[in-house]
């Protein structure tokens, strides 16, 4: 085999390469959006930098290995890396890591929410007080503005008829 066809399988395989390598650190974007779900905006950014790299990088890899030209083949192992990798690895991937990762952050916010917990209570007990205390000084009042009301009311009555007496 001539030299220039074993560069140009060479090139090929480093493509495939490539692709399934770049679909994979897509997939930990991926993880990580499953573990630690955000909204549309910071989803949009993280697309646009994870894009951003991939251009560079296949750039580059077209740069280095085929003095920058593009050929259907490069593109063709691009594609069938992607495809293999999603194929066989993809969904068992980002299921088991998420899966993984969550289950490691509930154990640690479970240890973590020991001391927090210590913590918590005397808070929580100042709290309910408050809220006793709040509630039972909303009843007092409560009930002194309706007597206010009623004791008004017979005022006015009275008031209004010491004002019929008058001429």
């Amino acid at each position: 085999m001539s030299a220039e066809v074993v560069d140009q399988g060479i090139f090929w395989l480093s493509c495939f390469i490539t692709g399934a390598v770049i679909t994979f650190i897509y997939d930990q974007i991926r993880i990580v959006r499953r573990v630690l779900p955000h909204g549309s905006v910071l989803v949009a950014v993280e697309d646009i930098l994870f894009w951003f790299f991939a251009a560079v990088v296949l750039f580059s890899l077209l740069y280095r290995m085929n003095a920058g030209t593009l050929r259907w083949f490069a593109v063709f192992g691009l594609a069938a890396g992607m495809y293999l990798y999603k194929k066989i690895f993809r969904d068992f991937l980002v299921n088991f890591m998420s899966t993984i990762i969550r289950r490691i952050l509930d154990i640690v916010v479970r240890i973590l929410k020991v001391p927090l917990n210590i913590v918590k209570r005397p808070v929580l007990k100042g709290l309910r007080a408050f809220r006793r205390a709040k509630n039972g000084l909303k009843k007092k009042l409560t009930a002194n503005i309706k007597e206010g009301k009623i004791t008004l009311c017979k005022h006015k009555d009275q008031l209004e008829m010491g004002n019929r007496d008058e001429p």
